[in-house]
């Protein structure tokens, strides 16, 4: 019943979107089919899809786990981004027709529009990742970051796409004084982006991965074609439309659904990852379905006309808002743990909020960058043109505004860091109350949350410690991390010592390490040997895997920043994107013998008794803990 609730999103997406809608006669089309405002609006709405389709793809674990109905977001979300292509496409070539100097000033003002929210966007994210997550950035891994040479927002891959596009459109069209020849040649050169991006992999290694990364630059793209075409012949392709609506109608209703468990079948079925022949089928199978789904709204908007305040509100900050809400998604509530009804609702209602904080600043900027672009190329006044007293208008406003809620965000801010950055004291009793219940009734091999530690710096906080139950009576339980969370020499000296006085030891029993836990987790935490953390023995690595395989350690961000060895390399094409770093680490040696080795497990999961001189840096840290559940439960 829990997951059919989730259903509330989407339905509440559809009444937002139909709310004080308006229907035209059953033979007439719309005065507004696909006008501007209605192609915002529809963008708009294709934006809060999106946001319901990464979140659903998080409470999911990408469609792993089922959540009801609304597990289905998680595979069609190329259906939505497939509408912000058609109707780029289509603004360009309808813009083209009905514009004689559309050229003139196509780059000042096409670029600015989707470039600078994308630019002010990255560089909030550079400033919380140096100055609240503790990244550190050379100046020109900064820039990189800035203007998109490198994502730090992944969302930005839709910008970078259209950009390139756009820069097409303009060169071919400028070249090309035939328009359908030099159309043409604009289909030709998205096909041949589209064959690049297949062709360039899914997760390649170095700064290269960032741009063409996988499936999601390519799978919608063709119907950027699609709305270049339809603007050409819109009379022919509406008129048809319009004579066979009842049996269009119908059939593509029908047609939606069945494309969309295509492409779902065509993902687990051939997918992205494997063959060429797979990832053409794949491509071919979405790409259609994007095609139907798109003509499927196309055939609503004949006939209704969409629109109300708040969905007018929200197409003026649809670029920003698509931008920003992949933060919300992943960086700052990723891994707070919260009921997945809850997550949607904290999710979205953060992300419209901050992008409405966000919004007017960048609607500035843009406007000023364009009005200061135009006068440059005009080389007149540009303030008593009509354009010119618009922008000017809106700038007063949007300076008024920024002005209203200035205090007002900096206040919400610091309450929201605070809440953020010291969530594991202020929910210390009650996070400790659910791990425990989760623990009880844990079996071996089953994975629980025990405690926080720096994980990513890009986050907020410290994270939540993973941890695998590799043992468990019904008085205790062994908990081994699952990560690999730090990194050092198992002794600063290269001497004969024991573990009891191996620096390691004496590392991960610290108060760094010892304030991980609160004092709820720390009073119910067994000592071994005096020990609130140890390390796995021999004998337990071996017995707690069954293959070498599952023994192989991933690594945390954090831990990777250390120093830690790093192996990335035999993880690359990874199917889900994690961008997974594996490494050695440290075993705990038989207690009380003295070595100038000591036992680890290797890249590739074998255990190695005598392998690592103990000096020798890069070896990963997965602590072992121990927790008493008899007195608990009682």
């Amino acid at each position: 019943m829990r997951n059919y609730l989730l259903m509330i999103y989407p339905i509440a997406l559809l009444v937002l979107i139909f709310a004080k809608a308006k229907r035209t006669g059953n033979k007439t089309v719309s005065t507004d089919f696909i006008s501007l405002s209605q192609s915002k609006m529809i963008q708009a709405s294709a934006c809060i899809a999106i946001i319901l389709h990464h979140i659903t793809q998080d409470v999911t674990v990408y469609g792993s786990s089922y959540k009801g109905p609304v597990t289905m977001l998680n595979y069609i979300g190329i259906f939505f981004t497939a509408l912000f292509f058609f109707f780029s496409g289509y603004g360009l070539i309808t813009s083209l027709l009905t514009k004689s100097d559309y050229l003139d000033g196509f780059l000042l003002k096409r670029l600015p529009t989707v470039l600078i929210p994308f630019w002010f966007i990255n560089t909030l994210g550079l400033i919380l990742n140096v100055c609240v997550y503790g990244a550190h950035r050379t100046f020109s891994s900064a820039l990189s970051d800035i203007f998109g040479l490198t994502l730090i927002n992944s969302n930005g891959w839709f910008i970078v796409e259209i950009a390139i596009l756009y820069l097409l459109f303009y060169i071919i069209f400028r070249l090309i004084k035939n328009k359908d020849i030099a159309l043409i040649i604009m289909c030709t050169a998205t096909v041949i982006v589209i064959l690049h991006c297949m062709g360039a992999g899914h997760d390649l290694p170095g700064n290269k991965a960032h741009w063409f990364k996988g499936e999601w630059w390519y799978n919608s793209t063709a119907i950027f074609m699609f709305g270049m075409l339809f603007a050409r012949f819109k009379m022919r392709l509406s008129g048809f439309m319009n004579r066979h609506y009842r049996v269009l109608l119908p059939v593509f209703s029908i047609l939606t659904v069945i494309s969309a468990y295509a492409c779902v079948f065509a993902v687990i079925l051939f997918g992205y990852y494997d063959t060429t022949r797979d990832q053409i089928i794949t491509l071919l199978i979405q790409s259609i379905g994007c095609l139907i789904f798109t003509v499927f709204v196309l055939l609503l908007n004949m006939r209704i006309t969409i629109g109300n305040k708040a969905l007018n509100y929200l197409s003026s900050i649809s670029v920003e808002l698509f931008l920003i809400h992949g933060y919300f998604v992943n960086r700052i509530f990723g891994e707070v743990r919260m009921n997945d009804f809850l997550r949607y609702a904290v999710v979205i209602v953060c992300s419209i909020a901050s992008t409405a904080v966000i919004a007017p600043p960048v609607h500035f900027i843009k406007d000023k960058t364009i009005y200061a672009l135009s006068r440059l190329k005009r080389g007149k006044t540009y303030n008593d043109t009509i354009e010119g007293r618009l922008i000017r208008k809106r700038h007063e406003k949007r300076v008024a505004l920024i002005r209203k809620v200035s205090i007002a965000v900096l206040g919400a801010g610091i309450i929201t860091y605070i809440i953020i950055t010291f969530r594991g004291v202020i929910f210390a009793k009650s996070e400790y109350k659910q791990e425990m219940a989760d623990l009880v009734n844990a079996n071996v091999g089953d994975e629980v949350y025990w405690g926080h530690f720096e994980c990513d710096h890009r986050k907020i906080g410290k994270e939540r410690l993973r941890f695998i139950v590799i043992e468990k009576t019904s008085d205790s339980a062994v908990l081994l991390c699952k990560y690999g969370i730090d990194g050092r020499s198992f002794n600063r000296k290269h001497e004969s010592v024991s573990w009891e006085n191996s620096d390691i030891r004496a590392y991960i029993n610290s108060p760094e390490y010892i304030g991980s836990f609160s004092m709820y987790e720390l009073g119910a935490m067994e000592r071994f040997e005096g020990d609130y953390i140890t390390l796995l023995t021999v004998q337990e690595a071996g017995n707690a895997f069954d293959s070498d395989r599952e023994r192989q350690l991933l690594l945390t961000p954090a831990a990777e920043s250390t120093g830690v060895n790093v192996n990335s390399m035999s993880k690359a094409n990874m199917w889900d994107m994690k961008g997974y770093r594996s490494s050695w680490w440290w075993l705990m040696p038989e207690q009380g013998k003295k070595s100038v080795t000591a036992p680890i497990v290797t890249v590739d999961g074998e255990i190695l008794e005598a392998e690592k001189e103990i000096n020798r840096p890069g070896g990963a840290i997965r602590p072992v803990i121990r927790i008493q559940l008899k007195q608990q439960s009682d």
